[in-house]
């Protein structure tokens, strides 16, 4: 599954200055952000009781990056990464909530120039060292100077504290500071690496989480325990965690089925029929299907072809194929996530007729020819570009695909060197601001289309007063990509994980990701 490798243009969130109005530290929904689709499989299992022990199998497809934040590019990354090194905060499952991590509770002064943490009794890393201010001060130089990531923290100017306090300064008020820190970008480590060398450091990492790494490798599989110092004895329910790639989908199956594994991540919606319905975890709508279109050269940087191929899509027959964890597409921002708001006008739908009308009035009238690329990997792109290559015939466009290994593909993406280009993706913390940066990071989504305006948007975003002012802002990039058709989302879905019912305390949010240190084994 997506979603970071390559991300260059995430310090766009060091220049969002924001004016903390009467509810914008990012923590509440409003009346109007939507709910999503209840569906089977949605509601966190129940919580853990005396139930502890054993060993937890995660199965999963893709690999492992390492333990350097900034290099996360994939959920797979995120999910390991939050579970050893912990941030202040943790995001809810709900996708627009942030609740306690080691912080148990946090302040905004009546300026929104000052956050005040108060870190659990007794919070440790795993070498037995409290968790203080400066730890966290020499946390957000790492991740300052990220290349990826760095400078998402710009408005925070330091940090002091003292005992369970930790105090954060902010050069300007910023409503989207606390999303970021609610993500595993922003985990916690020791004040100089815990005296080990940043090279040691990252293959033996401390931290403060519910898990310790007994064993990990590039790619390979990782064996985490409980951390002794955790601040909830309680925590993890587990005696030992075992992470593992497998990337036949028959073999991972058959590791669910024997109960070898207990969670099967990613389940893609072609393969998830053949469980269980009861062991498929259908998280809240949120993954956005999508293609981009290169703007940047024929035939595409005419606005006509674009809305020529926009039209032409068959959505139906996408959504029938991607079948019940699918549907229509509502926008090109992932839904059900803080501040989220839908186009004003109507998002496109299948209409031949419009399609090639607005061919035959473009240059590329009479026919054109356009190369899709996608990873190869991915088994709903691979389904999707099908559909895409049959329904642009129809109005003679010759589409050729190009499946890539997902390192290429990525390579020629974000270089927008392709003319179409398909991908999928979701947020990492809860506030649109996240998915905001993305469409920004990636080149509208890889298509290389002005982003001047987005980034005003953007700026405008932070710096609103109301959640209401905030969608407003939202709805007005919704309605520029239908007015540009540069990056067209062709549907909208659900991420699916296979879940041992025996599972306790299982909770994911919109976007897959979920904390391994709740999950007991249950009967």
């Amino acid at each position: 599954m997506r979603r970071r490798t390559g991300i260059i243009v995430f310090v766009l969130m060091a220049l969002l200055v924001a004016a903390c109005g009467d509810s914008t530290d990012g923590t509440e929904a409003t009346d109007d952000t939507p709910t999503g689709t209840t569906q089977p499989g949605t509601e966190p299992t129940v919580a853990p009781g005396d139930d502890g022990g054993g060993t937890l199998t995660a199965v999963r497809f893709e690999s492992f990056d390492g333990w350097v934040l900034d290099s996360a590019a994939a959920y797979s990354s995120y999910q390991t990464h939050q579970a050893v090194i912990e941030p202040l905060m943790r995001f809810g499952s709900d996708g627009q909530s942030i609740e306690p991590g080691l912080a148990e509770s946090w302040d905004y002064d009546p300026d929104g120039l000052t956050i005040t943490f108060t870190l659990h009794e007794g919070t440790r890393f795993s070498n037995g060292d409290p968790v203080t201010a400066e730890d966290v001060a020499f946390s957000l130089d790492i991740w300052n100077a990220g290349p990826n990531f760095g400078g998402s923290w710009d408005a925070i100017a330091g940090v002091t504290g003292e005992g369970r306090e930790i105090v954060m300064e902010l050069a300007y008020p910023d409503n989207t500071v606390m999303a970021v820190l609610a993500s595993s970008i922003s985990g916690i480590m020791p004040k100089d690496f815990g005296g080990l060398t940043e090279d040691d450091y990252y293959n033996n990492p401390i931290g403060a989480g519910a898990f310790v790494v007994d064993e990990w490798s590039i790619g390979g599989r990782i064996i985490l325990s409980p951390n002794e110092f955790y601040y909830d004895p309680e925590r993890p329910y587990v005696d030992e965690l075992i992470l593992d790639v497998v990337t036949d989908e028959a073999e991972r199956q058959i590791l669910f089925d024997s109960g070898e594994a207990q969670i099967i991540e990613y389940l893609s919606p072609t393969v998830a029929p053949q469980y269980d319905p009861a062991d498929v975890y259908i998280c809240t709508v949120h993954s956005v299907e999508h293609i981009g279109l290169n703007v940047l050269r024929p035939p595409f940087d005419d606005l006509l072809v674009r809305q020529a191929v926009a039209y032409a899509i068959d959505y139906d027959a996408i959504d029938a194929a991607l079948g019940e964890y699918f549907g229509l597409p509502s926008g090109i921002l992932s839904p059900n996530i803080l501040n989220w708001a839908p186009p004003s006008k109507p998002y496109f739908r299948r209409d031949l007729d419009t399609a090639n009308d607005l061919l035959a009035q473009s240059s590329a009238a009479g026919g054109t020819s356009a190369e899709l690329i996608y990873d190869a990997g991915n088994a709903l792109d691979t389904l999707v570009v099908q559909i895409i290559q049959a329904n642009l015939a129809e109005i003679g466009i010759d589409v050729s695909l190009s499946a890539l290994e997902t390192g290429a593909f990525l390579d020629r993406a974000f270089s927008i060197d392709a003319d179409m280009t398909i991908w999928n993706y979701g947020a990492i913390s809860p506030n649109i601001s996240d998915p905001m940066i993305w469409i920004y990071a990636t080149g509208w989504l890889f298509s290389g289309f002005e982003t001047d305006t987005l980034f005003d948007q953007f700026l405008a975003y932070a710096d609103a007063a109301t959640n209401e002012d905030m969608q407003a802002i939202v709805t007005e990039i919704q309605d520029g990509a239908i007015d540009e058709a540069a990056a067209i989302a062709v549907a909208e879905g659900s991420y699916l994980h296979a879940v041992n019912q025996n599972l306790t305390g299982f909770a994911s949010a919109p976007w897959g990701l979920y904390y391994y240190d709740t999950i007991g084994l249950g009967g």
